[in-house]
């Protein structure tokens, strides 16, 4: 027998949407092959205008591209707002996101590509940061099954012990859908990603390579690491394995840092105690951001790498005295926008795919123009 969650003030029955969807069955959903290129005529065609989209993009606007843009006047961003063409029954499909984390860019990103699929199959999204934590996390996910969400898109905490809460919101009838993360459980039935072995291996590849080519077959590394999440292991196990392959390469210190500010303290501490050290790599973007502000004043001696892309990382791949030189990456737009896609399908009974893998990027400062094409996409995205 299902267990009922109480609904909270503001939410709407379970029944009253089934029924609603069945006076008013929703049209198929369409899958775009680049949601990215298309991802600025989806925001012209947002449906649910108000003070939710325009709070989206006076965050996302301050995200991308700080204070500058956040002076710009919001009538320039929503005067273009057309009038709601959706069909009434797909008004009704809300998803509830659970963000890692809202503190770095990437996950930043990944809300952006939701909300745009999300707009445009006319669909509600509401938001709730778990901020590292497990129990905030199952918080979130209570919350939104008593708020009569359709659909929960996840970046699981933890395999097993974000299971409990998932599961709950599975037996109250809730579409599921993983993306980043996974967790040990049938309930998880469809996951958008990467392979994150793949992730740090291709960025021990090039490294080992840089250091052959450009560092006598020598190097010093610090690693910036995350043990926390399977996904930081694998990352961490494959770039040590790839890079270790040249002889004249040592480890010779390893700190955890998620986070810039205290990734930014751990790699000082690591320059301190370790000055010979010659390359540091940072398994996820909060760790990699923290390496490029403590390296700063070094102007390029230290040489920086690490996983996750974002605007920030960007510019300084462009500029030679931070001392970055490459960044495997995933693409974060593309897994929220494809996570959401696929919840929609879930709730309107649609079959999707049990595993889908977003493809890998590599962008290296000697290749330019390649980083300057991302740039621009993103900021593009911003607006």
């Amino acid at each position: 027998m299902k267990t009922r969650l109480p609904i909270a003030l503001g939410g709407r029955g379970r029944k009253q949407q089934r029924r609603s969807r069945q006076l008013n069955p929703p049209k198929k959903m369409t899958t775009t092959r680049d949601p990215v290129l298309l991802s600025i005529p989806a925001l012209r065609g947002i449906s649910n205008a108000g003070v939710r989209i325009v709070g989206t993009l006076r965050s996302l606007r301050r995200f991308f591209l700080g204070a500058r843009a956040a002076a710009l006047p919001l009538l320039t961003l929503t005067a273009w707002l057309p009038t709601p063409m959706w069909p009434a029954c797909a008004k009704d499909i809300t998803l509830g996101a659970v963000q890692m984390t809202a503190e770095t860019e990437w996950f930043r990103t990944i809300e952006l590509g939701i909300r745009v699929a999300a707009d445009k199959a006319g669909a509600k999204v509401l938001v709730g940061n778990a901020r590292g934590q497990a129990d905030t996390e199952a918080q979130i996910v209570d919350n939104f099954v008593a708020r009569g969400v359709d659909a929960i898109v996840i970046s699981a905490l933890n395999p097993t012990s974000s299971v409990p809460a998932l599961k709950r919101a599975v037996d109250n009838g809730v579409k599921l859908v993983d993306y980043n993360t996974t967790i040990d459980s049938p309930i998880m039935t469809t996951f958008v990603g990467v392979d994150n072995t793949e992730l740090g291996a291709q960025m021990g590849r090039y490294i080992a390579d840089y250091v052959k080519d450009k560092m006598s077959g020598n190097a010093k590394i610090a690693l910036i690491t995350i043990p926390k999440y399977e996904a930081g292991r694998q990352r961490r196990e494959a770039f040590v394995k790839e890079v270790t392959t040249v002889p004249g390469v040592s480890i010779v210190a390893e700190q955890e840092g998620e986070f810039p500010d205290p990734a930014a303290n751990k790699v000082e501490t690591i320059l301190e105690g370790h000055p010979e050290t010659q390359l540091i790599w940072a398994a996820n973007e909060g760790g990699l951001v923290g390496a490029i502000t403590a390296a700063r004043s070094r102007e390029g001696k230290v040489k920086i790498c690490g996983t996750d892309m974002s605007l920030q990382v960007a510019r300084a791949l462009l500029d030679p005295k931070s001392g970055v030189i490459a960044v495997s990456t995933q693409d974060p737009y593309n897994i929220g926008y494809r996570s959401a896609e696929f919840a929609i399908a879930k709730v309107k009974g649609e079959q999707t795919p049990a595993k889908v893998l977003v493809p890998l990027q590599l962008f290296t400062a000697d290749k330019p123009d390649d980083v300057k094409t991302y740039v621009a996409k993103y900021e593009a995205l911003a607006h």
